[in-house]
C-alpha cells in the first residue's frame, strides 16, 4: 500500500456554524477536540469527529485569528484584530485576563511546553511574552530563573506567525524573515528568504522550520544552519495568510491553496503526491492530527472540515 493511501483527503465531519470567514482551526494536544475561530469574534471548541460543537466563547472586539490550548485542555489563548492577547478557561468560558501591550493587531499565539507563557505575534512587528501566572498584563522578559531575555523590536514588518521549542522563540515576517530568539544564549539568528512569509511550523523532530511564502512557495530550513532544505510549490499562496505544517510523522508537507485546494507533498523529494478540493475559497488553515491520520483545514466560505483516510 503506498503512504499516499494512507492521506486524510476524505471528508469525515464538515462544522458549521460560525458567520464569515474561520481564520484558524487547531486540534488540541491530544487531537480529540478542536478550536475554531474568525471574522465573526467567536470562537467555537468542537469534537470535530462527531461532528459536535460543544461551546461558542464570545469577547472579542473584532475578528480572531489565532487560537492555541494548554497541554492539559484547562486553558487557552486568543489573539486577533482588537489588539489584545485573551487567556481564557475553557470549562467556564471565563477569559482570565487579556494582555495589552501590542500596538496593532495580533497575528498568531502560542504558549511554551508548560503553558506558563504564551508569545504573541503582532503588526507592531513584534513578538510578546506574557506570564499566565503572573497577575499583571504587561509583557515580561523572565522566562526561567537567571534567564533574562528581551525581545527587541529587530523585524522591520508585521510578524504573522510564531512557534516555540524548549530554548527558542521563532518568528515569520512579511519582511521575509524567519528570526530566532536563543533564550539560554540570548541571542538572535535571522533567515532572509527574499520573500513576505505569512505561516511558519515546526517538524515534529524538531530538526527543521516549514515556511509559507507569498511567492506561493512552501520553504524548508534547518532550524540550526538555516540551511534551505527543499522547495514545495503548486498551490496558490499570494495574498491570504495560509497555513503550511507537517503530518505527524514528518514524511509529508501540507499547505491550503487560495483556490480552496490543499496539496501534499513528499517531503525529501518535493513531489506533489496530493491534492484535491478541501473547499469553495480560499484555504486558511490545517491541521494534522498528533497520532492519526486525520486533519482540520478552515475557509473564507466559513466551513471547517475533518478528513480522514
Amino acid at each position: 500500500m503506498s503512504a499516499t493511501t494512507e492521506l486524510p483527503t476524505k471528508e469525515a465531519n464538515l462544522l458549521k456554524g460560525h458567520e464569515g470567514a474561520v481564520l484558524a482551526a487547531r486540534f488540541n494536544g491530544d487531537g480529540n477536540y478542536a478550536l475554531t475561530c474568525g471574522k465573526d469574534r467567536t470562537i467555537r471548541l468542537w469534537n470535530p469527529h462527531r461532528g459536535i460543537l460543544i461551546k461558542t466563547y464570545k469577547s472579542h472586539g473584532r475578528e480572531v485569528r489565532d487560537v492555541h490550548v494548554t497541554s492539559d485542555n484547562a486553558k487557552f489563548c486568543s489573539c486577533g484584530g482588537d489588539r489584545q492577547v485573551y487567556y481564557w478557561d475553557v470549562s467556564t468560558g471565563r477569559v482570565i485576563r487579556k494582555f495589552r501591550g501590542h500596538d496593532g493587531e495580533v497575528n498568531a499565539v502560542k504558549f511554551n511546553d508548560s503553558s506558563a507563557v504564551v508569545v504573541s505575534a503582532g503588526f507592531d512587528r513584534s513578538l510578546r511574552v506574557w506570564d499566565c501566572r503572573s497577575h499583571s498584563v504587561e509583557p515580561v522578559q523572565v522566562f526561567a530563573p537567571f534567564l533574562r531575555f528581551t525581545i527587541i523590536d529587530t523585524f522591520l514588518d508585521t510578524v504573522m506567525s510564531v512557534v516555540l521549542t524548549k530554548t527558542e522563540i521563532i518568528g515569520g515576517s512579511v519582511d521575509g524573515t524567519v528570526r530566532t530568539f536563543d533564550i539560554r544564549m540570548g541571542r538572535e539568528m535571522s533567515d532572509n528568504l527574499g520573500q513576505p512569509v505569512n505561516c511558519i511550523s515546526i517538524s515534529n523532530d524538531g530538526n527543521c522550520v516549514l515556511a509559507g511564502c507569498l511567492d506561493s512557495t512552501l520553504r524548508l530550513l534547518d532550524r540550526t544552519t538555516g540551511e534551505l532544505l527543499q522547495v514545495y510549490k503548486g498551490h496558490i499562496s499570494k495574498s491570504f495568510k495560509t497555513d503550511c505544517c507537517l503530518t505527524n510523522s514528518d514524511a509529508h508537507v501540507i499547505g491550503g491553496s487560495e483556490d480552496g485546494m490543499v496539496y501534499f507533498w513528499d517531503l525529501v523529494d518535493a513531489k506533489v503526491v496530493s491534492k484535491f478540493r478541501a473547499h469553495d475559497l480560499v484555504v486558511t488553515s490545517v491541521s494534522y492530527h498528533p497520532k492519526e491520520d486525520c486533519m482540520l483545514t478552515s475557509s473564507v466560505d466559513g466551513t471547517v472540515r475533518v478528513w480522514k483516510k
